[in-house]
């Protein structure tokens, strides 16, 4: 499958990967270019292989708010909130963003490799439309952004996880990068009209930097992070479960004691982490990594890692095993690079 921005993308020279069966520009200039490009100024992305779900009518909130761990009775039109969809299990079917529209109309942003699956869930207790063929979305992200931006759209006074509606476009002020910027939802002719236009003012980026940037973020990745049999607790997303509510898997929760958490990991020799790299304390393996890279913008090599609970502490000093090799490491809390405050 291609984004209606593939034949753009193929005209700025990217160099594509398969994400999802997707095909997506994993890079354009270079991948660590890329990552200090939006750390440095803006950089923008095509993410329009993500899934758009609208979900309407007077039980959309109730059917949400079962199927959901976190709360919707904090948002109100004009908030997003970032929410989890479990299984009877605890484990996580997906994680998603959830924008109210309205008392009765919800947009929900969904992973790519999710899509079908979401849609058959809540479609089997409430219609759901799928929107994701009609629009495009696309992430500027950087310091710049709200600048650049500000020359298409009113975005000055959007606060974090907040949203706009310019017409039929939907102006978020969220992103999966760390830094602050914009998620944009717009028809497609629109929307590739704005890519091509925003290109004007910043740099295309792809996949790879992506990755980079939202493992700085320490943000999770779906089938890394999380996944069916990988609980929000085991991910260290409690803050994202409310138990005063009933839902979907909430018993399950409620019973299980997770015996690893994630957590970070830096490097203290050259060297990168990568998925599946057991991290050894002593002779003993506590930990395996989920998500590794290198950092540009920290210049070592960090990592997400699922650590023995009673290991994960601030500076423990573990070894990472890269083939037959044992690398110098600290656990370490994450985000590695933090968000600037708007």
């Amino acid at each position: 499958m291609r984004t209606p921005l593939y034949e753009t993308h193929k005209k700025l020279g990217a160099r594509f990967t398969d994400f999802n069966g997707w095909e997506m520009p994993l890079q354009y200039s270079g991948i660590v270019d890329e990552v200090r490009a939006v750390r440095e100024e803006s950089g923008l992305f095509d993410i329009s292989h993500m899934g758009r779900l609208l979900v309407s009518g007077k039980d959309a909130f109730g059917v949400l708010q079962k199927l959901t761990t976190n709360n919707l009775e904090k948002l109100k039109p004009g908030r997003v909130q970032y929410n989890l969809l479990t299984n009877e299990r605890g484990g996580v079917k997906d994680d998603i963003t959830v924008y109210m529209l309205s008392e009765e109309s919800f947009f929900l942003c969904v992973n790519a490799g999710n899509r079908e699956k979401v849609k058959d869930w809540i479609g089997k207790h409430i219609p759901v439309r799928d929107i994701s063929s009609e629009t495009v979305q696309l992430a500027l992200q950087g310091k710049k952004a709200v600048d650049i931006l500000s020359t298409f759209f009113d975005v000055k006074d959007i606060k974090y996880y907040h949203f706009k509606t310019f017409g039929e476009t939907i102006v978020s002020r969220t992103g999966y990068t760390g830094e602050d910027g914009f998620e944009v939802y717009a028809p497609v002719d629109e929307g590739v009209k704005l890519f091509r236009d925003l290109l004007k003012e910043t740099k295309p980026c792809g996949l790879g930097a992506r990755d980079v940037l939202r493992i700085e973020a320490g943000f999770p990745l779906y089938g890394h992070e999380l996944s069916e049999d990988i609980t929000p607790l085991d991910a260290n997303l409690d803050r994202f479960v409310d138990f005063s509510k009933d839902f979907v898997g909430r018993d399950a929760l409620l019973k299980r004691k997770p015996e690893r958490k994630l957590f970070g990991l830096e490097l203290l020799e050259k060297g990168v982490p990568r998925e599946g790299y057991e991290v050894l304390k002593e002779d003993r393996v506590i930990g395996t990594v989920s998500s590794g890279t290198f950092s540009p913008t920290l210049g070592k090599g960090i990592a997400l890692c699922f650590v023995n609970v009673e290991e994960r502490k601030e500076g423990n000093e573990v070894f990472l095993k890269v083939r037959n090799r044992l690398l110098r490491a600290v656990l370490r809390k994450y985000p590695f690079v933090k968000r600037p405050k708007n």
